[in-house]
């Protein structure tokens, strides 16, 4: 019997297809697939398919927000959406808004957000905001931006969606909106308890270190204007003249008033207020230059969580905290102010602005005639 033995020829065939591996963490797996459902795709192998075949292209700030408002509206948020200029912001429930609001910042601070939302946000999502908003002054372009910001992150809150604050940002970056906005147009009102908060922990601080703050704090004036008037001569031709000589009034509650007259550049400051017992002992002090005050900014950064040059922002907050000192009598001090405005408050009425100084810091606790 013959064994008939049949030979197969086996030929090795490459595949065509190659697997492509992508690292991606645990934690960003959501925001894949949250990613690729935005853009259409059930897989990201779809994705790739109409990567290769061009179908592909870097997302316009138009399409992008298309996409986004198509999303929203398929999943029944926010209706009214579609279209510009977008309308969906007025079936927000603006008592929610202002409870938002209330539980992040000072009752006031809430309300004036409010107010700005109220009365901009038709023009901020409107056809053309930057129109509108370049003819306001940089400060209410600043409250207004603050204002939809606080919107999304209370839209984010209340719908779990970072959407409507990317659509923001986008609006912000596309006209530009944050032009010539810098930190000096920052808004100045921020919650009650960081200042008191900051405040205690500084009027806390011991040494001479923790006097050197104190004054930064209770002065509410810039490293060198501190400098400037340590040294300067006191005029003795009493308060209100004009010479370039330091010019002082020591009130009956304890405080002194201190007319000053710097100027550099566009920084001015007109005067300050200070208990008179600290101003009596920083005139005495033997040393005292920019090295004590990087010193004290140093230790304030660690061991109270703000730069020295914070103090002058915490200054103002507690001045205008319940409207304790009026617009003017605040900006008099912080050394924006008319020449009607620092005439009248400071050099024809010192006893009274003391006064309301007292009360002002009396609102957080401070006993300013017990320092």
């Amino acid at each position: 019997m013959s064994t008939i033995t049949k030979t197969h020829s086996i030929q090795t065939v490459k595949s065509e297809w190659k697997t492509i591996g992508v690292k991606v963490r645990l934690s960003e797996l959501p925001n894949l697939n949250r990613q690729l459902d935005r853009l259409g795709y059930t897989t990201l192998g779809d994705l790739v398919k109409d990567l290769i075949a061009g179908k592909i292209t870097r997302l316009t700030d138009d399409q992008q927000i298309d996409i986004m408002k198509t999303n929203l509206q398929a999943n029944g948020q926010i209706t009214g959406l579609l279209g510009k200029p977008y309308d969906f912001y007025k079936q927000i429930d603006i008592e929610d808004f202002l409870t938002f609001l209330k539980s992040k910042y000072h009752e006031h601070t809430a309300k004036c957000y409010l107010s700005y939302f109220e009365r901009y946000a038709y023009v901020f999502f409107g056809l053309n905001p930057d129109v509108e908003l370049f003819k306001l002054k940089p400060h209410k372009r600043s409250w207004i931006l603050q204002a939809v910001k606080r919107f999304g992150d209370f839209y984010f809150r209340k719908y779990n969606n970072r959407e409507i604050i990317q659509l923001i940002r986008q609006i912000i970056e596309r006209y530009d909106l944050n032009k010539n906005l810098d930190m000096k147009d920052k808004i100045y009102l921020v919650s009650p308890n960081f200042i008191e908060e900051k405040v205690k922990r500084i009027i806390e601080m011991p040494g001479e270190i923790g006097f050197i703050a104190k004054f930064g704090l209770l002065s509410g004036l810039r490293e060198q204007e501190i400098i400037y008037i340590k040294e300067k001569e006191i005029c003795s031709n009493g308060y209100g003249c004009d010479c370039d000589s330091l010019h002082k009034v020591e009130c009956k509650n304890g405080l002194t008033i201190i007319a000053i007259g710097w100027t550099r550049g566009n920084k001015k400051a007109l005067a300050t207020i200070i208990p008179t017992q600290y101003w009596e002992k920083f005139r005495f002090l033997q040393k005292f230059d920019y090295t004590d005050i990087a010193a004290t900014h140093k230790i304030m950064k660690r061991d109270v969580g703000i730069a020295y040059r914070a103090m002058r922002k915490i200054h103002y907050n507690v001045m205008r905290f319940k409207e304790t000192l009026s617009v003017d009598e605040a900006e008099v001090l912080a050394g924006r102010f008319s020449s009607v405005s620092g005439r009248h408050y400071v050099l024809h009425d010192p006893e009274k602005l003391a006064e309301k100084y007292k009360i002002a810091w009396n609102n957080f606790g401070i006993n300013i005639s017990s320092l």
